[in-house]
This record gives C-alpha cells, sequence and structure tokens, in this order.
C-alpha cells in the first residue's frame, strides 16, 4: 500500500516535470516578428518640461531629465539601443548621464535595449 501510493506520487512528479519540459522547449521556439517600423528611426523632441521622446517610429522611449540623473522609460527592441542613444545626444544629452531604467511592461519590444 504505501508503495503504491509512493509510485503514484512519482508518476505524478513525473508528468509534471515532462508536461512543464514540453512547454519550455515549446515557449522557446517561438520567434517572435517585429513590425518593422519598430526599428525605424524617428527624431527626438522635447514633449514638455523635461520629458522627451527618444523612441523609434512606433516604439515609444522617453527620457526624464533630473539634476540628479536622467531617468529613461523602455528602451525598445535589442537593434533599438543606437537609435535611442543618437537620440538622446541629438538633443544635447548623454546616455551616461541615464541613472534610472524603467519598463511600462515586461515584453521583448519595451525591454530589449536594457542589454
Amino acid at each position: 500500500m504505501k508503495q503504491d501510493y509512493l509510485l503514484k506520487n512519482v508518476l505524478v512528479i513525473l508528468i509534471l516535470f515532462l508536461s512543464s519540459l514540453v512547454y519550455m522547449i515549446g515557449a522557446q521556439t517561438i520567434k517572435p516578428t517585429p513590425n518593422p517600423d519598430w526599428s525605424k528611426p524617428y527624431p527626438s523632441f522635447k514633449i514638455a518640461g523635461n520629458l522627451y521622446y527618444v523612441g523609434t517610429y512606433d516604439l515609444a522611449s522617453f527620457l526624464l531629465v533630473t539634476p540628479k540623473g536622467n531617468i529613461l522609460i523602455n528602451t525598445g527592441l535589442a537593434d533599438s539601443y543606437s537609435l535611442i542613444r543618437n537620440n538622446i545626444e541629438s538633443l544635447g544629452f548623454s546616455l551616461k548621464d541615464t541613472k534610472i531604467l524603467l519598463i511600462t511592461q515586461a515584453h521583448y519590444d519595451h525591454v530589449g535595449g536594457f542589454g
């Protein structure tokens, strides 16, 4: 009786492990197809006060300039880094002055440039 209970528990754990393994394999093979406009350059501009738009054509990134360091909100795709850096520099600011990185949601099109 004790062996039956142990066997059932082992089987349940094995099934859970295998089903999660199948899920992980499937999840890792998903290749997102980004919109081409997400990597298209767009000129930076001042929105109001100390808030600036520094994103791409279709993915918003914002720079909040403060005396204690700047705050960058969203970084777009991984290949958006140079576009965002150039937009920040075109406004007369330096990316090195950015002290805080914020995201509005944890999706690859909002955090890809963090790396």
